[in-house]
């Protein structure tokens, strides 16, 4: 065996949530991550694209990804979770974000069965499991450079509340706007503008669930200049309403 190719860390976890979860885009992983939705399902906001997972689907997220999720119960979404590394960041780069679908279970619940009691069986059959999704994965290499616009993320996902110009984005950047522009889109598959609505409507989709306030001051709160354009992108965002997911997410 390559020895780069061997396992150092290994997480692996069972989530539940009720009716609905947003996780992103101001999350970035370092590790590979290996999703299992057990039920429910889930949409990915990932590089301009929107993409679909439903229960018995497998997610494989390569390290270095940024991506809007959403989850959905009926009353609860449950997956498994598994982080890992390997001894070298670069073994299976070529391998990005991309679903697997109606993936079979039973190797998953022995990982689960397993993970406390005998660790180093559970750890066998997650051998067993990369053997063969990296069989099945498409390769698509990562030829972005995160790091020319690393200034300018970090500082709309601090700052997602206030109104942020291109132009500004791009100073902090030290680039030309156009440049800037152009690697924004190339990296994270979306303008800067949409960029910063998806943090917005996670974070309400937050206060939604578990805050009183009214849908004009979540809108505000966030720093959308109208209420009907916050239920617009809101709605485009989620599939949803904010009344409807408000109704829907009622503990």
């Amino acid at each position: 065996m390559d020895n780069n190719n061997l396992i150092i860390n290994y997480e692996l976890y069972d989530f539940h949530y009720s009716n609905i979860h947003s996780a992103g885009p101001d999350i970035f992983f370092y590790n590979p991550y290996i999703g299992y939705i057990k039920n429910g399902y889930a949409k990915f906001l990932y590089k301009g694209k929107v993409i679909y997972a439903h229960k018995g689907d497998l997610i494989y997220i390569a390290q270095e990804t940024r991506y809007q999720s959403i989850w959905y119960g009926n009353p609860d979404v449950e997956w498994y979770s598994i982080s890992f590394d390997f001894n070298s960041k670069y073994a299976f780069y070529d391998y990005r974000f991309q679903v697997l679908k109606n993936y079979p279970a039973e190797i998953f619940e022995k990982m689960y069965q397993n993970y406390k009691t005998a660790p180093l069986l559970s750890i066998s059959y997650f051998y067993k499991l990369l053997d063969d999704i990296y069989n099945k994965l498409e390769k698509s290499p990562h030829l972005a450079d995160y790091s020319v616009i690393k200034p300018a993320v970090e500082y709309i996902e601090k700052n997602y509340q206030k109104p942020i110009s291109v132009k500004s984005l791009a100073a902090l950047c030290h680039i030309s706007e156009s440049g800037f522009f152009k690697n924004f889109k190339s990296v994270t598959g979306i303008t800067p503008i949409t960029y910063k609505h998806n943090i917005m409507i996670r974070h309400s989709i937050d206060l939604l669930s578990y805050t009183s306030m009214t849908v004009e001051q979540i809108s505000l709160y966030v720093g959308f200049p109208s209420s009907n354009y916050f239920r617009k992108v809101f709605r485009s965002v989620t599939d949803k309403t904010p009344n409807e997911l408000r109704k829907n997410n009622i503990m």
